[in-house]
């Protein structure tokens, strides 16, 4: 159902020879597809049920300081009366910074949708925000178990896609994330949307001839990519897989129109730049000075708190908070992944079907795995260097790690 669109297997294109769905010829799955959506829909729903379980737990005691600061933030904000006022950086009453909260460094899409869900409901009491932005932490998590789906069948089948989909349903760390109001699940959610997309792009056929590329995927990336960024700035190299999903793109076509389509794949990336800076500046709109919505200068308050909180979080800063990641070892967030954020079955799948998929890449199938293979390495080993190796940063990886521990259990099963 998912390979229908690649190229047949030739002795030039050893690649499809290795995919689930013509490992068995004589017996096609492609006609039982519903039996894996129907599954997967079962999949969703124990996701969903421990997810919401509990979800008012702590007895309002508020624990977790995150949460307790953002709930903080949210009673203290009003929603705007026009376009006008929401653009205006210095008054307006969605802006922390107008709320007594000078140092705000988190993205302001969550904090909006949250808050004006609250109005909508007519629940913005203390207690009643918070258990709002843990159901909407929750529901952003079930769509990111969803692409987790979506993105595995693409790339392989159905079964690997219903395999990876259960490991992310079932994931230690996101389930314990999406009882938190925090931003966590949502810059999860919009990243994995944009390796999705990514995905869509590397495996595409051209619309026709000439056109290498459908121009929508590229704006729907750079929609996916601006809320991603307006969640939380660190989410930004995600733009890293759009320009490679081409570059795989463009190996696929022949060799005589590779130039023409890396010149069309330029002025496309161009576009969704474009997209995205626009996207921020609807969602993020007091990281700009204002008034208007082209009063695009930097808010210079906004980039002194990005410039305190990179100072923080390098160790720079004698901050109480940091002393704990003094001396850490490179391998401390490997560990507490391994051990607390997934387990170790999933772990051993997880990691297993990631260097299964590096030598894969480096025996010739290199295109089916390029793009989560590439951002799932880069992103892991720059949180894995940081001077706070804090858990929870790597959650933009566990779903392209759950990809890999689906396809690990399906290659392992057909072998």
């Amino acid at each position: 159902p998912v390979m229908e669109n690649q190229p047949a297997m030739t002795k030039t294109n050893p690649e499809v020879a290795h995919t689930p769905e013509q490992a068995r010829p004589d017996r096609s799955r492609r006609d039982y597809g519903w039996v894996f959506d129907l599954i997967m829909i079962l999949v969703l729903a124990a996701a969903a049920l421990l997810r919401f379980s509990g979800i008012d737990w702590a007895s309002e005691q508020y624990l977790h300081p995150d949460e307790r600061f953002l709930v903080n933030v949210e009673t203290a904000l009003t929603t705007v009366s026009s376009f006008g006022e929401y653009w205006d950086t210095a008054n307006s009453p969605l802006n922390p910074h107008n709320r007594g909260y000078t140092f705000f460094v988190y993205g302001t899409l969550p904090i909006f949708l949250v808050r004006y869900a609250a109005e909508w409901l007519g629940q913005t009491g203390y207690t009643e925000i918070m258990v709002i932005g843990r159901q909407l932490s929750a529901i952003a998590d079930l769509f990111v178990v969803l692409l987790v789906y979506l993105t595995a069948a693409r790339l392989f089948d159905r079964r690997v896609g219903l395999a990876a989909g259960a490991f992310s349903a079932f994931t230690v760390l996101q389930i314990q994330l999406s009882h938190f109001f925090a931003v966590d699940t949502y810059l999860t959610l919009f990243t994995m949307l944009s390796v999705y997309i990514a995905v869509l792009l590397a495996t595409e056929e051209s619309p026709e001839e000439g056109a290498f590329f459908k121009p929508w995927l590229f704006v729907l990336f750079g929609v996916a990519l601006g809320m991603a960024v307006s969640s939380k700035v660190n989410t930004a190299p995600v733009a890293i897989v759009l320009p490679l999903a081409v570059f795989v793109r463009i190996s696929r076509l022949k060799r005589a129109d590779w130039i023409d389509a890396a010149w069309q794949a330029a002025g496309y990336i161009v576009l969704a730049a474009v997209v995205s800076l626009i996207t921020f500046r609807v969602f993020q709109p007091y990281a700009f000075s204002g008034p208007g919505f082209f009063g695009i200068i930097p808010n210079e308050r906004w980039m002194d708190n990005l410039s305190e909180l990179l100072n923080q979080a390098s160790g720079d800063f004698d901050w109480p908070p940091s002393i704990q990641w003094a001396r850490r070892p490179i391998w401390f967030s490997f560990q507490n992944m391994v051990l607390w954020g997934m387990g170790l079955p999933m772990a051993v799948m997880a990691w297993g079907g990631f260097l299964a998929a590096g030598w894969q890449m480096i025996t010739g199938r290199w295109r089916t795995f390029f793009v989560i293979f590439v951002w799932t390495a880069l992103y892991f080993g720059w949180q894995s260097l940081a001077f706070n190796p804090t858990m929870r940063y790597q959650i933009p990886v566990y779903p392209t790690l759950a990809v890999f521990a689906g396809w690990a259990v399906i290659s392992l099963c057909d072998w």
